[in-house]
């Protein structure tokens, strides 16, 4: 995948955890950014989206929440995210 990929996460966020896993699984490359362990990264992350809500995703500088909420974490719904089958 040729895409630039940037997670804003959490250490103790379940749905962050499987979304990374799942992303390493897939053999796709991404930054990850916890915005617990780095105050920038969520004051960056409210600043852009309103929210501290995790797992978000950066695809190629296009913000997009990375869960569902009150639904469990969806590998089709990233798959939709990233345009991958």
């Amino acid at each position: 995948m040729n895409k630039h990929i940037i997670v804003y996460s959490a250490k103790l966020c379940g749905d962050c955890q499987q979304l990374k896993s799942f992303l390493d699984g897939e053999g796709i490359r991404y930054e990850n950014r916890d915005i617990r362990e780095n105050r920038e990264h969520g004051e960056e992350l409210e600043r852009r989206t309103g929210k501290l809500g995790v797992p978000y995703i950066v695809i190629d500088g296009e913000w997009k929440r990375a869960y569902q909420p009150d639904r469990p974490f969806s590998e089709n719904f990233v798959r939709d995210l990233l345009g991958i089958a």
